[in-house]
């Protein structure tokens, strides 16, 4: 089952190291008033200068809000700052405000070009303006939850001090175990669309009347052509194939900047431009694929986040999927899956389900090879019981809570208990006020030293 890479890893006992990965969680959500529309607030004063605030941010609409965590060293510490900073987007929220709670926004008014947008640098708007008119009216404003996910170094380093014979650089094997990484998460979106889909439906002028949309409920809108996609081709053969394609589409005009790539999985640098990846390898790498989880505050659950480690962990130690020059179809092959799986009957089994099957199984057995513990067994369990009944698959239990195709009563119902238990919370972080362009350490320092965990979030 496991490649050289993941023999290594297995062999030298560093499976638990290897197989909690330094994340940052990025959620978007859509501000509205308490009638359900969207908000005509302007950034949380509370939350100071939102053109200086690292943490949370505005997206392309001013009515958007993103909280960023900054990157912990373990993944279920980044829902600690997540669970931080939601507090402290709601309690610095207007009195009439509340964060939907949905990927899909509420009820859109006709005219969508009342939406302003966000208020940022005015580069950063003029970009935001001329990528909007490339758009559908709606495309930019589903929002959703995106997942920053770096290796551990020390285990880069123990593999690469057995496989540097294989390699030119060291950045040539960085690049190795990312682009297969990549290769694992386009593929298999279409089974991550079926488990977490949660955007069955589009409410009231979110599609106009002659424009093509779905008629019924569906596992996932936003994951599917009807929102936001890369219109580029693919290309993950290799980090070099994926940097020659974005930027080759950068200079033909198909992109305004790497920015504009959206595709479901992106590799990123924290060095400077694109091409530095090629020569110093790739940082980090950006999974875009997760809807919204209604079902709590925080727009995503620890069993989504210890599936997704379930995954990363899989990818990382087994080997590829397909020989480079085959690659690309089988990439396409999963784009067209995941298509069909997001415009699926959301309480109908998927007409993947065997392939589903054997791929649960292949984690089940890879689970029971590195001894995982009983909290990943149980996350295994629950996707196992989302495939056997799709009426438990998210998709479907919200359609249960449809009125007149609608969505709008059970949102404003979930905003407020979010909202209400948010201003429960006896001291919630109200340091961005301020000092709105705190460091990440500064951060950590202020919300967690004051709990006496501030050893526990060490910068990366």
């Amino acid at each position: 089952m496991f490649d050289e890479i993941g023999k290594i890893i297995f062999e030298n006992e560093i499976v638990a190291k290897a197989s909690d990965f330094n994340m940052s969680i990025e959620v978007e959500s859509i501000r509205i008033n308490s009638s359900g529309q969207l908000t005509k607030e302007a950034y949380p004063e509370a939350l100071g200068n939102q053109r200086k605030n690292h943490f949370i941010k505005t997206d392309v609409y001013q009515i958007q809000s993103e909280i960023i965590t900054p990157t912990a060293p373990k993944s279920l510490d980044a829902l600690h700052y997540l669970m931080a900073l939601n507090d402290t987007l709601r309690n610095a929220l207007a009195p009439n405000e509340l964060l939907w709670p949905l990927s899909m926004p509420p009820v859109l008014p006709k005219d969508k070009k009342t939406i302003p947008v966000a208020n940022v640098e005015p580069a950063q708007k003029a970009y935001y303006e001329k990528w909007i008119q490339t758009r559908s009216d709606t495309q930019g404003i589903p929002v959703g939850v995106h997942l920053n996910v770096s290796i551990n170094d020390k285990v880069l380093q123990t593999v690469w001090e057995k496989e540097k014979d294989k390699f030119d650089s060291y950045a040539d094997f960085v690049n190795s175990i990312y682009i297969k990484l990549a290769q694992g998460f386009i593929y298999y979106r279409w089974l991550i669309t079926y488990l977490f889909g949660a955007s069955p439906i589009a409410e009231k002028n979110y599609f106009s009347e002659d424009e093509d949309h779905p008629t019924r409920p569906v596992r996932s809108i936003r994951s599917s052509k009807y929102a936001l996609t890369s219109e580029i081709p693919q290309d993950y053969r290799s980090v070099k194939s994926y940097v020659n394609n974005v930027e080759s589409s950068i200079k033909e005009g198909k992109l305004f900047s790497e920015a504009g790539y959206h595709a479901s999985v992106r590799l990123k640098s924290t060095h400077g431009s694109l091409n530095t990846m090629v020569d110093r390898g790739v940082d980090y790498i950006e999974l875009r694929m997760l809807d919204l989880d209604p079902t709590t505050a925080l727009g995503i659950r620890t069993t989504a986040i210890r599936f997704f480690r379930i995954l990363l962990s899989y990818f990382m130690m087994t080997p590829p999927m397909e020989t480079p020059d085959k690659m690309n179809a089988l990439m396409s092959e999963g784009l067209s899956k995941n298509e069909v799986v997001a415009l699926e009957r959301p309480d109908q089994q998927t007409i993947y389900h065997h392939e589903a099957q054997i791929f649960l199984d292949k984690l089940q057995q890879f689970g029971a090879n590195i001894q995982w513990g009983p909290e990943y067994q149980e996350v295994l369990d629950t996707m196992q019981d989302r495939l056997d009944n799709p009426t438990l698959t998210p998709s479907a239990i919200l359609t249960r809570h449809m009125q007149d195709d609608s969505l709008m009563s059970y949102g404003l119902a979930v905003a407020n208990r979010y909202q209400n238990r948010a201003h429960e919370n006896p001291h919630p972080f109200k340091g961005f006020e301020n000092n709105p362009g705190m460091t990440a350490d500064e951060l950590r320092k202020e919300i967690f030293g004051a709990m006496g965990k501030s050893g526990l979030y060490k910068s990366k």
